[in-house]
């Protein structure tokens, strides 16, 4: 029967309610090799509560800085977007403006490294206002993670030598532009180019900080706000027009990447409240 213990003699039991383990060794008398080995346990670090609350990752913090101090630009971009990713930002206790206040803290670290004094100073500065004006307005916190990517691809943009978008990204990206009123996906649009739809994902994701997905939201609800202050249609009309199917869908991504009704919406973009024949389904 083989030992419960380890090599050194500790019960796996042990790890497992244990971060680390501490050997030490003490001399016992006047002899050299006469020592008392004895244990310390040593406690688990303690998490900050929010930190444990949104499940924040700080090794993948950690590692994607190291990333950058390396300059692996895709390496590091990847591994803010999987510590993103994972943020439980509907938690109990969590409120937006935490959310909010840690992805803004993330970016000033990203944007120190970047631009160091006193040769980076301005650079600094103009970045670090340009970040404030971007989270102060959020009172969202999914609003708030899907600003992030955006947010670290301008930072990032000083590593990275002027060039074309990747030939794939600008055929997604055309063939979204011009065929947003269809029925879209990741995996019809990877069958259109001929990809594997992990391929355009990563691809997508990596040179434009967004989803496919996204995207296509994006585009959708950009000419949605201008029918809606062109005026004229119904609210239910325009949804179709854009390219969802039911109004369910549009009404629940514009209120997600809007932060308002699309009746709030028409009556900000038009200045007065929409005419009376013209009534949406919310």
């Amino acid at each position: 029967m083989g030992s419960a213990l380890d090599g050194r003699g500790v019960s796996p039991y042990i790890h497992g309610l244990l971060v680390r383990v501490e050997f030490a060794r003490f001399s016992r008398g006047s002899d050299a090799g006469d020592h008392v080995t004895t244990l310390r346990l040593v406690a688990p670090p303690r998490v900050p509560a929010l930190f444990a609350r949104l499940r924040f990752d700080s090794d993948l913090e950690a590692q994607a800085l190291r990333q950058l101090a390396g300059l692996d630009v895709n390496g590091c971009r990847a591994t803010f977007g999987r510590l993103v990713d994972q943020l439980d930002v509907a938690a109990p206790g969590v409120s937006a403006g935490e959310v909010s206040a840690l992805l803004l803290d993330i970016l000033h670290r990203v944007n120190r490294r970047l631009h160091r004094p006193p040769d980076g100073e301005a650079a600094c500065r103009t970045h670090r206002a340009d970040l404030i004006a971007t989270f102060a307005g959020i009172a969202d916190a999914e609003r708030a993670r899907q600003e992030f990517l955006p947010a670290l691809a301008r930072l990032l943009a000083v590593l990275q030598s002027p060039e074309t978008a990747h030939p794939l990204v600008e055929k997604a990206q055309t063939y979204i532009e011009e065929n947003y009123q269809k029925r879209l996906s990741l995996s019809g649009i990877a069958r259109t180019l001929h990809v594997s739809p992990n391929y355009l994902s990563r691809i997508f994701r990596r040179e434009t900080g967004t989803t496919v997905t996204g995207r296509i939201h994006g585009v959708r609800l950009d000419h949605a706000r201008l029918l809606l202050a062109i005026g004229g249609r119904s609210i239910s009309e325009i949804a179709y027009l854009v390219g969802y199917q039911n109004y369910r869908d549009f009404y629940r991504n514009f209120v997600k990447y809007e932060r308002a009704s699309p009746r709030q919406a028409r009556r900000k973009l038009s200045g007065a409240d929409a005419p009376a024949t013209i009534r949406s389904r919310e």
